[in-house]
């Protein structure tokens, strides 16, 4: 896929899923973030837990966290009244902690992802492999299961899982001092068909982006609050469905 052909196909697919959104009822849990590789834990083309690599927030992006990088992300997003909230609990919050680490070889990283939901704590695994590392010709390409042990509810007070498989296609398209980097994807389950997004670093310690997570749009802004060789804290925000406010913070560290 060359990086003119994933522009074009990528702009148009935001298009339609901006045009056609529907909002997020069989997985309210989920609708702002999703605790994969990319979802507000910027992975770059090295495997790297690292700002200046894909940022996304409620789709996966395909560059995969090797061994030795971990983050730490907590989340909290309006659930229905449009207001900023900042909370894990309470009938107009959405809050979510997730803890991730990843395993394996650069360019071919294995990652886990436990999500903890809102004040009943009931927790989510995730897994994500990279079968492919990016080259000149190829995007990189990564699969993997969204609560793979089926933990979580599907409906509002109905037991049951949440277990979705996906693909995704990641492609830096824009190198240089200002990268653009765009994501593709397709699966079942919370992820509704067809995702994808977009991500921008106007500078070193900002990323702007936007994304279609298969249901409904999100812009989203993210900031470098802190950082040295080894360590990062990140803020960010988004507006899911360009009407729900969400933010949270990240911390997440590589050796």
């Amino acid at each position: 896929m060359s990086k003119t052909c994933c522009a074009i196909c990528l702009g148009l697919m935001l298009a339609v899923g901006i045009a056609g959104a529907e909002d997020w009822y069989d997985y309210p849990q989920f609708r702002h973030v999703s605790g994969l590789p990319g979802g507000a834990a910027p992975v770059n083309e090295d495997g790297q837990l690292r700002f200046g690599g894909a940022f996304h927030i409620n789709i996966p992006c395909a560059y995969t966290p090797s061994r030795d990088n971990y983050s730490l992300m907590f989340g909290s997003g309006s659930r229905e009244d449009g207001k900023v909230h900042l909370g894990y609990k309470g009938h107009g919050v959405d809050g979510q902690l997730h803890a991730m680490f990843g395993l394996g070889e650069p360019g071919h990283g294995f990652a886990v992802t436990g999500i903890f939901v809102d004040e009943t704590w009931r927790n989510t695994i995730n897994v994500q492999w990279q079968a492919q590392d990016e080259t000149a010709d190829k995007p990189a390409i990564a699969v993997g299961v969204f609560d793979i042990f089926e933990q979580r509810q599907k409906r509002y007070r109905v037991n049951g899982g949440a277990r979705s498989f996906y693909i995704a296609a990641t492609r830096l398209v824009k190198e240089g001092d200002q990268p653009l980097y765009a994501t593709l994807g397709l699966g079942d389950g919370r992820f509704n068909g067809i995702f994808g997004g977009i991500s921008w670093y106007p500078s070193e310690r900002v990323n702007l982006g936007l994304e279609y997570d298969g249901r409904v749009p999100r812009p989203h802004a993210a900031y470098r609050a802190y950082s040295n060789e080894n360590l990062e804290e990140l803020l960010w925000g988004g507006l899911t469905n360009f009407e729900r406010p969400l933010i949270g913070f990240t911390v997440q560290y590589h050796r």
